[in-house]
């Protein structure tokens, strides 16, 4: 069962974490030969003033 995680900035729609989600399920299927009900997508969002990189706040 391929459980895949995206992180990112929170502020998207449904609809775009929908279509995105879509679109990671079915290059999973594709890919790993698996069917559609085993894939997996979880989301976890959070606000600009979390993501640093190299020290410095994004």
């Amino acid at each position: 069962m391929p459980i895949v995680s995206v992180q990112m900035y929170s502020g998207k729609s449904q609809m775009e974490k929908d279509r995105l989600a879509e679109a990671i399920t079915e290059d999973v299927v594709k890919i790993l030969n698996v069917s559609k009900e085993e894939v997996i997508i979880l989301f976890t969002e959070a606000s600009h003033g979390n993501w640093y990189a190299a020290g410095v706040r994004l």
